[in-house]
C-alpha cells in the first residue's frame, strides 16, 4: 500500500484536535488557577500518576497564561500557584475506579490542552463529572463483579469443579463491596469482612481449597481488594521521581494487603482446614484467552466502562495480561506486572489517537486494574501467616 494512502486512511481514522478558543495571557491568573485546581484533583482522584497530573497541568497552564506556574502534586494534595498572589490548594480522600469518569476528565483534560475549553465551562464540566452516579444499577454492577472474578478464577485457579464456585463467591464479595460503599462508614472493616467470608466459605464448600490451594481459590474473588492499581500507579511514581507520592501508594497498598491476611486468618480459625481431597480436572490452555474476554466483559460493567469501549478494553486488558504471562515465564513473576504495565502504555497512547477508541487513561486504568502484583504479596504473606 501506498504511504500516501496510508496517511489519508490515518487522518480518516484519527482523533482531531480541537481548535484553541483563547489564547496565552487571555484568561486572569486567578481563572487559570481555579482551571488548574479543579482538573487536577479530578485526575487525582481517578488515580491517575501524579507525575503525569503534573506535566498534563504545565501542559494546560501554557496555553491559558504566560504567568509563572507552580504545582505540587499528591494522591490526596494539590498544591497550585499562579504568578506571584494566586494560590490554591485541593484536599481530597476521594478515589474512583469508574472509568467513564476517567474518560471524561481525560477529555477534558485533553480539551485544556489545546485550549479549547474556557476555564469556566471546564470547572462547571468536572464538577458535574465528580458527581456522575455509576452507569449501571447495583444488581448489574455486582454481576459484572462476579463475571470478572470467574474470569480471574479461569487464570489463578483454572480448574472445572472451581469455576462457577468463583463466580459465587464473586457475588458474595461483590454484595459485600455493594454495601460499604452504600455504607461509608463500614469502608475501613470491608477487605477484612470479605476475606474472612470467602475463606469460610471456600474451606467448607470448594474442594479444591483442601488441596493446599485456599489462597488460589479465593484470590479471584477480592480481586478489588489487592491492590494492584495501587502498586502498579506507585511503582510507575517512584520510578518517576515521585518519592512521596508513590512510597504512599505502596503504604497503602501494603496495609491493605495486611486486611485481608488477617481476615484469612480469621477465617480459617473459623472453619479449620479441610482434610486433603482429590484433584479436580484442569481447564486447557485455551482458559487463559478466554479469561481475557471474560474480564474485559466483568469489568466493562463492573467499573463503569464508557459505551462503545469493551473491544477497545478487551485489546488492552489482552496486551496487559499476555505481557504479563510472558514476563513470568522469562523473568519470574514479581516482574512480570511491569511487563504487562510497560507494554500497554504505548498501545493505549496510540489507539487513543483513533476517533472510536476511548480515552487514553480509561485503557490505562482497565489493563492496570486487571494487572495483579497484590496476588504474589497476597498468596506469600497468607502462607506464611497460616503456615502454609
Amino acid at each position: 500500500m501506498p504511504l500516501s494512502r496510508l496517511r489519508r486512511l490515518w487522518h480518516a481514522v484519527r482523533e482531531e484536535t480541537p481548535p484553541s478558543v483563547v489564547a496565552p495571557g487571555h484568561c486572569t491568573d486567578a481563572e487559570v488557577a481555579a482551571l488548574l485546581a479543579a482538573l487536577g484533583v479530578a485526575m487525582v482522584e481517578v488515580v491517575q500518576p501524579t507525575q503525569l497530573v503534573t506535566e498534563r497541568l504545565h501542559a494546560v497552564a501554557a496555553r491559558y497564561t504566560t504567568s509563572r506556574v507552580r504545582i505540587a502534586t499528591l494522591p490526596t494534595l494539590l498544591v497550585i500557584q499562579v504568578g506571584a498572589d494566586h494560590n490554591q490548594m485541593e484536599i481530597t480522600t476521594r478515589s474512583t475506579t469508574q472509568l467513564d469518569h476517567a474518560g471524561r476528565v481525560d477529555t477534558i483534560a485533553r480539551l485544556a490542552a489545546a485550549g479549547a475549553i474556557r476555564p469556566a465551562d471546564a470547572i462547571t464540566e468536572l464538577t458535574h463529572i465528580r458527581h456522575l452516579p455509576h452507569r449501571f444499577n447495583a444488581f448489574v454492577t455486582v454481576l459484572g463483579y462476579a463475571i470478572t472474578t470467574l474470569g480471574f478464577g479461569m487464570i489463578i485457579d483454572p480448574t472445572w469443579a472451581s469455576l462457577w464456585w468463583h463466580a459465587a463467591l464473586g457475588l458474595v464479595v461483590g454484595t459485600i463491596l455493594a454495601a460499604g460503599a452504600a455504607f461509608p462508614s463500614l469502608s475501613a472493616i470491608v477487605p477484612t469482612l470479605a476475606a474472612t467470608t470467602v475463606t469460610v466459605l471456600a474451606s467448607w464448600f470448594i474442594a479444591d481449597a483442601a488441596n493446599d490451594d485456599l489462597m488460589r481459590v479465593i484470590g479471584p474473588s477480592l480481586v478489588a481488594l489487592l491492590p494492584g492499581l495501587w502498586l502498579t500507579v506507585g511503582a510507575m511514581e517512584l520510578a518517576g521521581g515521585s518519592i512521596i507520592a508513590g512510597a504512599s501508594r505502596l503504604m497503602y497498598g501494603g496495609v491493605q494487603l495486611l486486611l485481608l491476611v488477617f481476615g484469612v486468618t480469621i477465617g480459617i480459625a473459623i472453619a479449620g482446614m479441610p482434610p486433603p481431597q482429590q484433584k479436580s480436572a484442569q481447564l486447557g490452555p485455551w482458559s487463559f484467552y478466554a479469561a481475557v474476554l471474560v474480564i474485559a466483559i466483568g469489568l466493562y460493567f463492573y467499573l463503569s466502562a464508557p459505551r462503545g469501549s469493551l473491544l477497545w478494553l478487551t485489546a488492552a486488558i489482552g496486551i496487559a495480561l499476555i505481557a504479563q504471562r510472558v514476563g513470568a515465564d522469562y523473568l519470574g513473576a514479581s516482574h512480570s506486572g511491569a511487563i504487562g504495565a510497560a507494554l500497554v502504555v504505548p498501545f493505549a497512547l496510540l489507539a487513543a489517537q483513533i476517533r472510536t477508541a476511548p480515552p487514553m487513561m480509561v485503557m490505562v486504568l482497565a489493563a492496570f486494574w486487571s494487572l495483579a502484583p497484590g496476588v504474589l504479596g497476597f498468596e506469600s504473606l497468607s502462607e506464611r501467616v497460616t503456615g502454609g
